[in-house]
Formats: C-alpha cells, sequence, structure tokens
C-alpha cells in the first residue's frame, strides 16, 4: 500500500507541473488569438 501511495504523490507532482506548463501555454496562445481579433477590427 505504501507503495501505491508514493506513486500518487509522484503523479501528482507531475501533474503540477505539466498544469502550470499548460496554463502557460494556453495563457500565451489566448493573448495571440485576443491581439489578431483586435487588430482585425481596426
Amino acid at each position: 500500500m505504501g507503495g501505491f501511495e508514493e506513486q500518487v504523490k509522484a503523479r501528482a507532482k507531475e501533474m503540477k507541473s505539466l498544469f502550470k506548463k499548460g496554463v502557460k501555454i494556453v495563457g500565451d496562445s489566448c493573448k495571440k488569438g485576443w491581439n489578431k481579433i483586435k487588430h482585425l477590427k481596426r
């Protein structure tokens, strides 16, 4: 049972770092998208 808990903890750490990276990527792409839309309106 202890080994399984360790795996879960390790997986949670991986997910956290991946999630942070994902949020940053999504945020950047959203900014780019909004910039395109703003420029199209002008």
